[in-house]
């Protein structure tokens, strides 16, 4: 038997999607279709308030160090800029996977099914790569059980 996807709750094969221990055959899906919507999840949430404290740290830096150079202290410059630089080196990693986090869990994910014309909530995640997955598995699934019929649309 052909395995499509496969996790912990999900289970694309040939034989049809088992979620959660419950099975849907291919040949009792009707339709597959998807909905999304914003969802703030905690990730998201923890992403955006870092992404905000770095360009708060960044713009005190930027006013501390234009202010210090109207004055004579040359080298409380030198030591600013080399914190900014190494606050830049640190944060720089730490900027980058607050975006994806964005991007990643910033909208809930939904994959409906209808199977004996009742619409079936299959699976709902706020990770985009992992509903990705599902969702392109169970459509090769559907696709290779419709031309295993011989191209007919089912039902």
């Amino acid at each position: 038997m052909r395995i499509y996807y496969q996790d912990a709750d999900v289970t694309v094969a040939a034989s049809g999607l088992e979620v959660h221990g419950r099975k849907y055959p291919l040949g009792e899906i009707e339709q597959a279709w998807r909905r999304g919507r914003r969802a703030a999840g905690r990730k998201a949430v923890i992403a955006g308030v870092v992404l905000a404290a770095m360009v708060a740290v960044e713009i005190s830096v930027g006013l501390l160090t234009s202010w210090i150079w109207a004055g004579p202290g040359l080298l409380l410059v030198a030591v600013i800029l080399l914190v900014r630089v190494v606050a830049h080196l640190a944060a720089g990693s730490t900027g980058l996977q607050a975006l994806e986090d964005l991007r990643r869990y910033g909208r809930l994910h939904e994959l409906w099914v209808t199977v004996a014309h009742a619409p079936i909530l299959v699976l709902s995640t706020d990770d985009a790569i992992r509903y990705g997955q599902v969702c392109r598995a169970l459509s090769r699934a559907l696709s290779d059980h419709e031309d295993a019929l011989g191209g007919y649309p089912r039902r």
